[in-house]
Protein backbone atom coordinates (compact mmCIF):
# COMPACT_ATOMS: atom_id res chain seq x y z
CA UNK A 1 0.00 0.00 0.00
CA UNK A 2 1.71 3.18 -1.22
CA UNK A 3 1.71 5.95 1.41
CA UNK A 4 -1.26 7.95 0.15
CA UNK A 5 -3.58 5.30 0.76
CA UNK A 6 -2.08 4.46 4.09
CA UNK A 7 -3.02 7.30 5.40
CA UNK A 8 -6.45 7.65 3.61
CA UNK A 9 -7.05 4.59 5.39
CA UNK A 10 -5.90 5.73 8.40
CA UNK A 11 -7.77 8.76 8.17
CA UNK A 12 -11.52 7.03 7.58
CA UNK A 13 -10.63 5.00 10.81
CA UNK A 14 -10.29 7.71 12.76
CA UNK A 15 -13.38 9.44 11.41
CA UNK A 16 -15.19 6.10 11.64
CA UNK A 17 -14.20 5.63 15.32
CA UNK A 18 -15.01 9.28 16.66
CA UNK A 19 -18.53 8.81 14.78
CA UNK A 20 -19.29 5.73 16.99
CA UNK A 21 -17.40 7.98 19.89
CA UNK A 22 -19.88 11.12 19.90
CA UNK A 23 -22.64 10.22 22.55
CA UNK A 24 -20.22 9.11 25.01
CA UNK A 25 -17.92 12.31 24.44
CA UNK A 26 -20.58 14.49 25.36
CA UNK A 27 -21.36 11.90 28.27
CA UNK A 28 -18.32 12.78 29.51
CA UNK A 29 -17.43 16.17 28.95
CA UNK A 30 -21.12 16.47 31.51
CA UNK A 31 -19.16 14.57 33.95
CA UNK A 32 -15.63 16.10 33.87
CA UNK A 33 -16.04 19.33 31.76
CA UNK A 34 -12.68 18.37 30.64
CA UNK A 35 -12.23 19.58 26.95
CA UNK A 36 -13.52 22.81 27.76
CA UNK A 37 -11.31 22.97 30.44
CA UNK A 38 -7.99 21.66 28.55
CA UNK A 39 -9.20 24.62 26.21
CA UNK A 40 -8.92 27.04 28.20
CA UNK A 41 -5.48 26.42 29.85
CA UNK A 42 -3.88 25.89 26.26
CA UNK A 43 -5.48 29.70 25.66
CA UNK A 44 -4.22 31.04 28.71
CA UNK A 45 -0.53 29.06 28.48
CA UNK A 46 -0.39 30.64 25.20
CA UNK A 47 -1.84 34.21 25.89
CA UNK A 48 -4.50 34.16 23.47
CA UNK A 49 -5.84 37.41 23.16
CA UNK A 50 -9.53 38.10 23.47
CA UNK A 51 -11.55 38.79 20.37
CA UNK A 52 -9.24 36.45 18.13
CA UNK A 53 -10.21 34.81 14.87
CA UNK A 54 -9.21 31.17 15.71
CA UNK A 55 -9.56 28.35 13.43
CA UNK A 56 -10.16 25.23 15.76
CA UNK A 57 -8.44 21.61 13.71
CA UNK A 58 -9.95 18.57 15.25
CA UNK A 59 -12.93 20.36 16.61
CA UNK A 60 -14.74 17.60 17.74
CA UNK A 61 -18.10 18.41 19.41
CA UNK A 62 -17.63 21.75 19.34
CA UNK A 63 -16.43 22.50 23.08
CA UNK A 64 -13.57 23.54 22.04
CA UNK A 65 -15.18 26.10 19.85
CA UNK A 66 -17.70 27.07 23.00
CA UNK A 67 -15.04 27.54 25.63
CA UNK A 68 -13.07 30.21 23.39
CA UNK A 69 -16.17 31.91 22.35
CA UNK A 70 -17.98 32.21 26.33
CA UNK A 71 -14.41 32.48 27.39
CA UNK A 72 -12.48 34.84 24.99
CA UNK A 73 -15.23 36.40 22.93
CA UNK A 74 -13.05 34.62 19.90
CA UNK A 75 -14.79 33.90 16.39
CA UNK A 76 -14.23 30.63 15.93
CA UNK A 77 -13.78 28.03 12.91
CA UNK A 78 -14.21 24.57 13.64
CA UNK A 79 -12.93 21.65 11.24
CA UNK A 80 -13.31 17.38 12.05
CA UNK A 81 -13.40 14.49 10.08
CA UNK A 82 -15.72 13.15 11.71
CA UNK A 83 -19.31 14.23 10.44
CA UNK A 84 -21.23 12.82 13.69
CA UNK A 85 -19.19 15.08 15.89
CA UNK A 86 -19.76 18.24 14.16
CA UNK A 87 -23.24 17.85 13.85
CA UNK A 88 -22.77 17.00 17.94
CA UNK A 89 -20.80 20.23 17.39
CA UNK A 90 -23.46 22.34 15.45
CA UNK A 91 -26.52 21.55 17.38
CA UNK A 92 -24.60 22.64 20.78
CA UNK A 93 -24.04 25.96 19.33
CA UNK A 94 -27.30 26.47 17.49
CA UNK A 95 -27.46 29.92 15.00
CA UNK A 96 -24.56 31.11 17.02
CA UNK A 97 -22.89 33.29 13.73
CA UNK A 98 -20.08 33.38 15.66
CA UNK A 99 -18.70 29.50 15.64
CA UNK A 100 -18.78 28.06 12.11
CA UNK A 101 -18.29 24.17 12.36
CA UNK A 102 -17.49 22.13 9.44
CA UNK A 103 -16.88 18.62 8.05
CA UNK A 104 -13.14 18.36 6.42
CA UNK A 105 -9.41 17.32 6.45
CA UNK A 106 -7.16 18.64 8.90
CA UNK A 107 -4.01 18.40 6.28
CA UNK A 108 -5.87 20.00 3.48
CA UNK A 109 -6.83 23.18 5.71
CA UNK A 110 -6.11 25.63 2.76
CA UNK A 111 -9.51 23.91 0.69
CA UNK A 112 -11.69 23.90 3.76
CA UNK A 113 -11.31 28.23 5.00
CA UNK A 114 -10.79 29.52 1.50
CA UNK A 115 -9.82 32.98 1.59
CA UNK A 116 -10.50 33.37 5.25
CA UNK A 117 -7.19 34.08 7.90
CA UNK A 118 -7.16 33.61 11.37
CA UNK A 119 -4.84 34.54 14.45
CA UNK A 120 -4.23 31.45 16.16
CA UNK A 121 -4.59 27.46 15.23
CA UNK A 122 -4.95 25.34 18.02
CA UNK A 123 -4.94 21.28 17.97
CA UNK A 124 -7.13 20.60 21.19
CA UNK A 125 -6.07 16.93 21.91
CA UNK A 126 -5.92 16.15 18.13
CA UNK A 127 -2.95 16.29 16.15
CA UNK A 128 -1.30 12.89 17.92
CA UNK A 129 -4.31 11.33 15.54
CA UNK A 130 -3.11 12.98 12.03
CA UNK A 131 -1.01 10.69 9.84
CA UNK A 132 0.70 14.24 8.11
CA UNK A 133 1.17 16.48 11.46
CA UNK A 134 3.89 18.51 9.13
CA UNK A 135 1.75 19.04 6.20
CA UNK A 136 -1.10 19.63 8.45
CA UNK A 137 0.95 22.68 10.19
CA UNK A 138 1.78 24.14 6.70
CA UNK A 139 -1.60 24.49 6.07
CA UNK A 140 -2.36 25.91 8.99
CA UNK A 141 0.36 28.32 8.79
CA UNK A 142 -1.23 29.35 4.56
CA UNK A 143 -4.48 30.17 6.98
CA UNK A 144 -2.26 32.74 9.88
CA UNK A 145 -1.84 36.04 9.02
CA UNK A 146 1.81 37.32 9.89
CA UNK A 147 2.73 36.83 13.49
CA UNK A 148 -0.23 34.52 14.52
CA UNK A 149 0.29 31.54 16.35
CA UNK A 150 -0.08 27.86 15.91
CA UNK A 151 -0.53 25.61 18.95
CA UNK A 152 -1.21 22.18 20.19
CA UNK A 153 -2.05 20.50 23.33
CA UNK A 154 -1.51 16.58 23.58
CA UNK A 155 -2.23 13.06 24.91
CA UNK A 156 -2.25 12.60 28.36
CA UNK A 157 0.99 11.24 30.36
CA UNK A 158 0.74 9.02 32.99
CA UNK A 159 3.64 9.51 35.14
CA UNK A 160 4.67 8.73 38.82
CA UNK A 161 6.93 10.89 40.98
CA UNK A 162 10.18 9.59 39.40
CA UNK A 163 8.66 10.58 35.71
CA UNK A 164 7.91 6.61 35.03
CA UNK A 165 5.26 5.88 32.17
CA UNK A 166 1.93 4.21 34.00
CA UNK A 167 0.54 2.71 30.93
CA UNK A 168 3.53 1.10 30.42
CA UNK A 169 3.37 -0.16 33.97
CA UNK A 170 -0.16 -1.27 33.55
CA UNK A 171 0.43 -3.43 31.22
CA UNK A 172 3.25 -4.91 32.57
CA UNK A 173 0.94 -5.79 35.68
CA UNK A 174 -1.51 -7.10 33.93
CA UNK A 175 0.90 -9.11 31.74
CA UNK A 176 -0.08 -8.37 28.44
CA UNK A 177 1.53 -6.51 25.75
CA UNK A 178 1.63 -2.71 25.31
CA UNK A 179 -0.03 -1.08 22.05
CA UNK A 180 2.65 -0.84 19.58
CA UNK A 181 1.36 2.82 18.59
CA UNK A 182 -0.95 4.67 20.91
CA UNK A 183 -0.64 7.72 19.16
CA UNK A 184 -0.25 8.14 15.63
CA UNK A 185 2.40 10.74 15.72
CA UNK A 186 3.85 11.40 19.22
CA UNK A 187 4.83 14.64 20.81
CA UNK A 188 8.39 14.83 19.69
CA UNK A 189 7.27 14.31 15.96
CA UNK A 190 4.32 16.57 16.45
CA UNK A 191 6.60 19.18 18.04
CA UNK A 192 9.58 18.98 15.38
CA UNK A 193 7.40 19.31 12.37
CA UNK A 194 6.00 22.53 13.92
CA UNK A 195 9.21 23.73 14.53
CA UNK A 196 9.67 23.71 10.43
CA UNK A 197 6.45 26.21 10.34
CA UNK A 198 7.08 28.43 13.03
CA UNK A 199 10.14 31.24 14.58
CA UNK A 200 10.04 28.79 17.46
CA UNK A 201 8.45 26.19 19.51
CA UNK A 202 7.99 27.17 23.27
CA UNK A 203 6.09 23.96 25.67
CA UNK A 204 3.81 24.12 28.47
CA UNK A 205 2.35 21.73 30.65
CA UNK A 206 -1.02 20.79 32.79
CA UNK A 207 -0.63 18.78 35.46
CA UNK A 208 -2.87 17.01 37.49
CA UNK A 209 -3.62 14.80 40.13
CA UNK A 210 -3.71 11.25 38.86
CA UNK A 211 -7.73 10.50 38.90
CA UNK A 212 -8.54 6.92 38.10
CA UNK A 213 -12.69 7.45 37.76
CA UNK A 214 -11.58 9.95 35.16
CA UNK A 215 -8.89 7.85 32.99
CA UNK A 216 -11.63 4.70 32.57
CA UNK A 217 -13.96 7.29 31.88
CA UNK A 218 -11.86 8.68 29.21
CA UNK A 219 -10.56 5.56 27.92
CA UNK A 220 -13.56 3.97 27.35
CA UNK A 221 -15.03 6.15 24.71
CA UNK A 222 -14.43 3.87 21.69
CA UNK A 223 -12.61 6.63 19.94
CA UNK A 224 -9.55 6.08 22.93
CA UNK A 225 -10.15 2.57 23.92
CA UNK A 226 -9.22 1.97 20.07
CA UNK A 227 -5.64 3.67 20.60
CA UNK A 228 -5.07 1.08 23.81
CA UNK A 229 -6.59 -2.30 22.35
CA UNK A 230 -6.87 -2.21 18.90
CA UNK A 231 -8.41 -4.75 16.96
CA UNK A 232 -10.61 -5.63 20.17
CA UNK A 233 -14.50 -5.41 19.76
CA UNK A 234 -15.55 -2.19 22.13
CA UNK A 235 -16.77 -4.57 24.93
CA UNK A 236 -13.54 -6.57 25.43
CA UNK A 237 -12.05 -3.09 25.24
CA UNK A 238 -14.47 -1.96 28.18
CA UNK A 239 -13.16 -4.74 30.34
CA UNK A 240 -9.71 -4.51 29.56
CA UNK A 241 -10.01 -0.33 30.22
CA UNK A 242 -10.91 -1.20 33.46
CA UNK A 243 -8.31 -3.64 34.78
CA UNK A 244 -5.96 -1.68 33.33
CA UNK A 245 -6.19 1.13 35.67
CA UNK A 246 -7.45 -0.75 38.64
CA UNK A 247 -3.72 -2.06 39.02
CA UNK A 248 -2.82 1.48 39.45
CA UNK A 249 -4.72 2.00 42.00
CA UNK A 250 -1.48 1.74 44.94
CA UNK A 251 0.45 4.71 43.16
CA UNK A 252 -2.53 6.71 41.88
CA UNK A 253 -1.86 9.26 45.29
CA UNK A 254 1.72 9.98 44.31
CA UNK A 255 1.18 10.20 40.57
CA UNK A 256 -0.20 12.48 37.88
CA UNK A 257 -1.73 13.58 34.71
CA UNK A 258 0.61 15.12 32.49
CA UNK A 259 -1.15 17.32 29.44
CA UNK A 260 1.59 18.14 27.43
CA UNK A 261 1.56 21.36 25.19
CA UNK A 262 2.94 23.17 22.69
CA UNK A 263 3.41 26.46 20.30
CA UNK A 264 5.00 28.83 18.13
CA UNK A 265 5.12 32.30 15.72
CA UNK A 266 4.06 32.10 12.34
CA UNK A 267 7.77 32.75 10.39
Amino acid sequence: MNPEAFQAKVKQRVADNFDQSYRLYEDFEKKHHFFYDLTVKLAENIGLRPGSRVLDVGCGNGVSALALHEKFSCQVMGVDLSARMVAAGQELHGSNPEVCLVEGDGERLVEVVGDRRFDYVLYNASIFIFPDAERSFREAAACLRPGGVIAFSFYPLLVNAAGDDLLSLAFQRLELPPPRFRVITDYQKASEALEKCVLSVVHHQWVRPLDLEFLRDFFFIPAQSASLFPGKDYIARRELVTRLFAVLEDVAPESSIVWRMAAGTKA
